[in-house]
Parts: C-alpha cells; structure tokens; sequence
C-alpha cells in the first residue's frame, strides 16, 4: 500500500465534500442575501446535484480513455473555485453557476481518485479504499461545521477561504502525480495478467442495489429531521447534532467495514451491512427516546459501510473501466437516489412523513433481497493469487 499517495487522495476526496456538505447548510444564507423562494433554494440543490453525481459517468469515461491524473488537482481547484465564488455572487444568476462550477469539480475528481486510489492500495484492497471513502464521508460530516467557520470570519462572502486549503491541497496532489502514474502501470500490468472479463449483468445489479441505498440513506438524511420536527415534536436545534451523528457514524462504518471486507470478503459484507438496515429503521420508528437516536444513527453507520465493498465490487466487475464503474458507484447512483427522495418527498405531501419513512423500510428490504443475487463467483477477484496481485504493490 502506498500510504503517501492514498493519504492524498483521501484528503483530497475531504476537501471536495466538504463543499458539497456545506451546500445545504449555506441555503438559509442564501434565501436571507437573494430573497430567494423554495423554489429558487431547490434549484440551487438540483444543480448541485445534477453537475457533482448524474454527469460523473461522462467524466469516467473519459478518464479510462486515457491517463487523465491532472483531473485530480482541477477537481479540487473547480470544486473549491465554485463554493468560493458562490458567497460573492452578485445575482441569482451568476450564483447557480458557481453551484455548476463546484458540481462539475466533484464530478471531475470522484471517479479519477477512485481510479488511482485503487492503483495505490495494494493488497489489503479494501483497507485502503475504506481509509479513501472515509475521507468523502468525512468532509461531508464537517461541510456545515467549516461553513459556521467561515461565516463567523467573514459572513456570507466569508466562501472563498477555503480557497486556501484548496490550493494547497490540488498543490500536494500535483506532487503525487508521478507515485500514482508508477501504480497505475503496475497496476496494468497486472490487469493483463489476469485477464477478468466484465461483468455487465452482475454490474446492472450492483448499481441497482446502491441506488436503492442511496435512496434510503438521502431519505434519512432528509426525512428524519423533519420527522422528529413534526411528528415526534422535537425542537429543530437538535438535528444539526443529530445528522452530525449520523454523518459521523457513517465515517466510521467505513472504516471498520473495509479490514472486515478484506477478511470476510465483499458480498459478505455487503449482504450483512444491509441486512441490519431494516431492522434500524423499524427500531427508530418503534422504539422509545435515546434508543431511537442510537437505532438511526447505526442504520446510518451500517448503510455507509458497504459504501467500499460496492466500490470494489464495481470495479471488478468492470475491471477495465475502474473510473466509469468509479463513478456509477458513486455519482450516478447518488444522482438516482436524490431523484427517488423527490418521489418520496410528493408522498410525503400526501400520506405522510410516517409513511414514507416506512417506504424507506420496504426500499431497504429491497436492497437486501437484491444483495442476496450477487453470486459468489461475482466476488472471484477475492480470489486472484496472490502473486498477481503483488505486481500492483
């Protein structure tokens, strides 16, 4: 594992995120500076959501095309130019194009760092890759904590330092460039090697599985709040901690989800991470106070956790196009996702928060009858002989 390089990546994953966390939280900032309408604030989300997960796999595509390493430093400058320019936007206008310019930023850098980040982890594949997702969810977590930052130094034009960082961090990716190029080759070579085919019908699977995670975490990071507004009749100050835990948690699901992946194997891990979402989701509904809190916050822990082993099993099922599976794990389905809580949040209008949060327990369910089709024979990259494998070290 080249510790170096991975570290690098994962911090640059932080630091992307970090703007796409802090989105959400800028909003009422927003409205307050534009007079802005709901409509006007969800559009701003829209684009964002349009630019950073639904165009990713256009992005990956031309990554696998061809050494494209430099995507990485104008990721990280594009992501953090945008959020920058967003506090000193003079219209409305010019606002959601500096919303466009950071989306297309995350989108640039999430499939090539996903990419050279497994030409740089070595054996202990999903180890290293947990160490790189756990940076993503990271920035996520501390986006609204780097926003309150910011404001309180420089109010709303306060945005553009994190520029700062930013430059640093594109700076120090720059000078990792020649380590990860000397990976990737490694890395062909054992390609070659190995000589997998692709898996197209076990990767439809796979994507149809995240997406339907990736609805069910967006559901909880976007219904629960208001659930425990108005239904439980809980006071609204309380949800910033508690999507901070969940957040939180779900750092820390990677974390340990990637040793257990590399010793169990993915699908084992996968099938087990969700297994236990359902049942999270229905001890939140039904259980009383703080073991309500403690169910919400492992249904987020356990949901992220199979984040990595989806990753990798994209990858290998798709071993030939790591940046393009990259990014349909990651942004794509993240796209699909956010346009299923839309559905939701029009069910919600109509039967109710209590409803939907139980549809998010049938989507979960969902998700682990369809886990239970990935093969064991989809896992035989677990498999390759060790001494292939040590030609990408």
């Amino acid at each position: 594992m080249k510790r170096l390089p991975l570290a690098l990546l994962s911090i640059g994953h932080l630091t992307v995120d970090i703007t796409g966390g802090a989105l959400p939280a800028l909003l009422p900032f927003l409205q307050a500076e534009f007079s802005l309408s709901y409509l006007q604030l969800a559009l701003v989300i829209a684009v964002s959501n349009v630019t950073s997960s639904i165009v990713q796999p256009a992005f990956g595509f031309v990554s696998d095309k061809r050494a494209s390493r430099w995507l990485l430093p104008l990721g990280v400058v594009l992501a953090v130019t945008g959020f920058a320019t967003i506090g000193i936007a003079p219209a409305y206008v010019l606002l959601l194009a500096a919303v466009a310019c950071s989306g297309v930023g995350s989108a640039i850098y999430h499939p090539e760092a996903s990419k050279c980040a497994a030409h740089v982890v070595g054996d202990r594949r999903a180890t290293g890759m947990s160490v790189f997702s756990a940076g993503g969810n990271t920035g996520f977590a501390l986006g609204p904590l780097m926003l309150l930052a910011m404001l309180a130094l420089g109010g709303l034009r306060g945005t553009w330092l994190i520029v700062l960082p930013g430059s640093i961090v594109a700076l120090a990716l720059i000078a990792t460039l020649p380590a990860i190029a000397r990976a990737q080759s490694a890395h062909e070579l054992r390609i070659a090697a190995d000589e997998r085919p692709a898996q197209p019908s076990a990767m439809t699977l796979l994507v149809a599985i995240v997406t339907a995670r990736s609805i069910v975490y967006s559901g909880i990071l976007t219904f629960v709040p208001l659930y425990a507004v108005n239904v439980l009749h809980r006071g609204p100050h309380g949800n910033g901690i508690l999507l901070s835990m969940i957040l939180g948690a779900g750092a820390v699901g990677t974390i340990v989800a990637g040793p257990i992946a590399d010793r169990v194997g993915k699908r084992s891990t996968i099938l087990a991470s969700l297994a236990c979402v359902p049942l999270m989701l229905v001890l939140y509904l039904l259980a009383p106070g703080p073991l309500s809190v403690a169910a919400i916050v492992l249904a987020g822990a356990f949901l992220v956790g199979s984040f990595t082993p989806t990753l990798l099993l994209g990858q290998e099922f798709m071993p030939d196009r790591l940046a393009l599976a990259s990014a349909l794990m990651i942004g794509f389905t993240s796209g699909l996702g956010g346009i299923g809580v839309a559905l939701l949040g029009r069910v919600a209008d109509i039967a109710g928060l209590s409803f939907v949060l139980w549809a998010l327990v049938g989507v979960a369910a969902i998700a682990v009858a369809l886990s239970l089709g990935l093969r064991s024979e989809d896992t035989a990259a677990e498999s390759v002989p060790v001494d292939l494998r040590a030609t990408a070290r």
